[in-house]
């Protein structure tokens, strides 16, 4: 199951929450923050955790090469598992092990709680990404 799979109200999960300016977003609830050169910091939005419940275990592999919209790794919580769908075109560079290690950070500070850094094969485009506005508007409908 993917997080994109999910329909709730903006009213439940939309409305007070802490969405970034800095960061770019995607229709299956990702966040992608420059970090340097090719590389970019990856998380899951506000909205995904809240529908994931608590999160208990991340499971990634250190150079796993992944495909735009392909699994890049999954998220589980108390009440499921969901796949984590790749931004772009990459591999993975680097894994949060505090987060590994407290997986529970996610949902306490989900858009500052980095899982991964990922090096992308190609400069992305934020035309293909949803900013702040556009991406609450998503959650909206």
């Amino acid at each position: 199951m993917s997080l994109d799979i999910f329909t709730l109200t903006f009213n439940q999960f939309g409305e007070g929450m802490d969405y970034l300016d800095d960061l770019l977003y995607t229709k299956e609830h990702i966040w992608i923050k420059h970090y340097k050169e090719n590389q970019y910091s990856l998380g899951i939005t506000n909205f995904a955790q809240d529908l994931l419940g608590d999160i208990v275990y991340i499971d990634l592999t250190l150079g796993n090469k992944f495909n735009l919209n392909t699994s890049i790794g999954t998220i589980e919580s108390v009440k499921t598992a969901s796949d984590i769908i790749a931004p772009a075109d990459g591999e993975i560079a680097l894994i949060n092990q505090d987060i590994l290690n407290s997986p529970e950070k996610i949902n306490e500070q989900p858009h500052e709680s980095w899982i991964c850094r990922i090096s992308l094969y190609e400069k992305i485009s934020q035309k293909n990404y949803l900013n702040k506005e556009e991406y609450l508007a998503l959650i909206e409908d």
